[in-house]
């Protein structure tokens, strides 16, 4: 009987081993690792904390697209419930998520009078550059998605540097028509303008809150229709049957129009949440979990369609 050399051997066995290596790392790249949830502080321009919670994809490589979600007014991160949900979805589809409290709301330690535009505008762009600087993020597939006074803000950043954005009843009528949802009336919007002018703030019994006069100056100042007529990329608008208590017909018909007016392909899902509030949450407790689910699910299908 032939006797093999001690050196073909070692030949085979480095073989064997070479091939063992290569299937163990490509069972450990198809094993499915869960989402980390991670809670942050970003520091604002102004000094203060930023509270953030930030869910990474189990298998980041080298850079996930992220969506950064900014709640609505006396909202906080956790979207009434739609975070978590949310974020487990797209987390699942290789996508980051990350949400903050703007000041004043959620665990902020701002007083609520730092709730302005200006002020939201800063800490959205503190907390994407410190993701993007921080974190396994790719810089250039950054989407957004902003429910009631948060889809405002998103409307008024949209840009190039934006890869998709959704807006869940954004309260985007120009000008002080913003602040319907605070009063229905456009003498009683004035009014609140002159009480601010007079006193530099306005207490909001009803809501909780004091505004300040910068909070209502910057809404009277700002256009969220005009910015979503110049943005190109992906867009995704939603309105429901609970938004007559805030935000009037015209409203909803200009938000729509002005996404019309862009010359691209946007999804329209007006009409599909008649059985929702505008939290997206049931009419009816029955109906609940199914409206959430479907929000939940065609905004994450929206984001890994156009950041995937």
């Amino acid at each position: 009987m032939k006797r093999r050399s001690p050196r073909r051997l070692a030949v085979v066995l480095a073989a064997l081993l070479a091939l063992l290596a290569v299937v163990l790392a490509a069972a450990w790249q198809l094993t499915p690792r869960p989402a980390r949830t991670l809670t942050l502080q970003v520091t604002s321009a102004r000094g203060s904390s930023i509270p953030v919670t930030l869910t990474l994809p189990g298998r980041t490589g080298g850079g996930v697209p992220l969506v950064i979600c900014c709640h609505g007014f006396t909202g906080n991160r956790g979207l009434d419930g739609h975070y978590d949900p949310l974020a487990q979805r797209l987390a699942e589809a290789g996508i980051a998520t990350a949400a903050l409290d703007f000041a004043g709301n959620g665990e902020s330690a701002e007083p609520f009078t730092a709730y302005t535009l200006d002020s939201m505008t800063a800490d959205l762009a503190a907390v994407r550059a410190a993701l993007t600087a921080d974190y396994p993020v790719d810089a250039e597939r950054v989407g957004l998605l902003g429910h009631s006074m948060g889809g405002r803000l998103v409307a008024l950043n949209l840009d190039e540097t934006v890869a998709a954005a959704a807006l869940w009843s954004p309260a985007a009528a120009p000008g002080l028509d913003g602040l319907e949802f605070l009063n229905h009336d456009a003498a009683g919007r004035e009014e609140l303008r002159a009480a601010a002018e007079s006193a530099g703030i306005v207490d909001l019994p009803r809501w909780g809150v004091t505004i300040s006069l910068d909070f209502i100056t910057q809404m009277a100042d700002s256009d969220p229709w005009a910015a979503l007529t110049g943005y190109q990329g992906p867009l995704l608008v939603a309105f429901a049957a609970g938004d007559v208590d805030l935000l009037s017909q015209g409203t909803i018909d200009g938000t729509r129009a002005a996404a019309d007016a862009r010359g691209a392909d946007w999804l329209d899902l007006y009409g599909q949440y008649e059985d929702a509030t505008h939290n997206y949450t049931g009419l009816t407790a029955e109906n609940d979990a199914a409206v959430r689910e479907r929000i939940e699910t065609q905004t994450a299908e929206f984001f890994i369609e156009a950041l995937g």
